[in-house]
Order: C-alpha cells, then sequence, then structure tokens
C-alpha cells in the first residue's frame, strides 16, 4: 500500500509541476505577444447643450464698466445639433446672433429670466463670431458702450476621419 501511495504522490507532484509549467508559459506568451491595437471609433455627430451668459463687468450694485460673453469661446465638430442657452444677466438689453449660421436671439431685457435657447446643425466647419447685433442706444438701455467689443466665437471642428 506503501508504494501505491508513493507512486500517487509522485504522480501528483508530476502533473502539478506540468500545470506550473504551462501556467509559465502562457505568462511568458502574453508578455511577449503584441498587444492587439485599440482603435478608437470616433463618435458621430452629437446634441450638445452650451450655455452662454452675458454679464457686466464692474463694482457690485454699481453701473457694468464692461459687458462680456461667458465663454468667449464655444467648441462644436461638424455634424453637431448645438442648443446653445443663451441668458442676458447684465441690465441692459442684448441680442445674440451667430455670424455666418443665421441664428440669433430675440432681444433679451436683462435679468435672470431673459434667456432663450437656440438649436441649429454645425454643419460647416470654421471659425464664426457671436455678437449683440442690436445698435448701442443709452435712451433705451439697449446693448452698452463696449458693444463693439462684446464678440465671442463658435469653433467647429472638422470630426477626426474614421
Amino acid at each position: 500500500m506503501d508504494g501505491r501511495k508513493s507512486a500517487l504522490r509522485s504522480a501528483l507532484a508530476g502533473l502539478a509541476l506540468v500545470i506550473a509549467l504551462v501556467a509559465v508559459a502562457l505568462s511568458l506568451l502574453s508578455l511577449t505577444a503584441p498587444a492587439a491595437p485599440v482603435r478608437s471609433t470616433p463618435a458621430g455627430p452629437a446634441t450638445i447643450d452650451l450655455s452662454l451668459l452675458i454679464s457686466g463687468r464692474g463694482a457690485i450694485g454699481g453701473p457694468a464698466e464692461s459687458h462680456l460673453y461667458d465663454p468667449q469661446l464655444l467648441v462644436a465638430r461638424r455634424g453637431d445639433k448645438v442648443r446653445l442657452r443663451v441668458t442676458n444677466g447684465s441690465h441692459f438689453r442684448h441680442a445674440i446672433e451667430v455670424v455666418g449660421y443665421g441664428v440669433k436671439t430675440g432681444p433679451l431685457t436683462g435679468g435672470p429670466q431673459a434667456a432663450e435657447t437656440l438649436t441649429f446643425t454645425a454643419d460647416k466647419s470654421g471659425i464664426y463670431e457671436y455678437r449683440c447685433y442690436l445698435p448701442y442706444d443709452p435712451a433705451t438701455a439697449t446693448c452698452s458702450p463696449d458693444h463693439e467689443q462684446m464678440v465671442g466665437h463658435l469653433v467647429v471642428l472638422e470630426p477626426e476621419a474614421r
């Protein structure tokens, strides 16, 4: 009986050794085999939500020294459907036009409820200005003295090649 136990132990030890050698060989193969290239497929056109705030710069509670768009740069890819929420947080009346895309808000009286959403497809790549299209008129608090400097840019990028 002791001979059989000894033979069985030897056989199990040999089997364990074979399994260990196979495991080592497989791990070495995975280290030396070139990894399959990972291909990232660019996503197709998407619907993107962007926000734009018209605000004044100056002392709190005092008159604005200047006005600006925040952000002054918006980015989309050609083919994206853009939903641009424009809010006028200044005390002047403004209206925004994306020049070259033919989209614009109506006049927005200042305040937190003064908002409008523009929806368009970014179907042309390039750099496009957005600006207030209302002429400055101090008698009606329309736009502001720095009207000509209130400019932002929409950048429409070409999608990556597939």
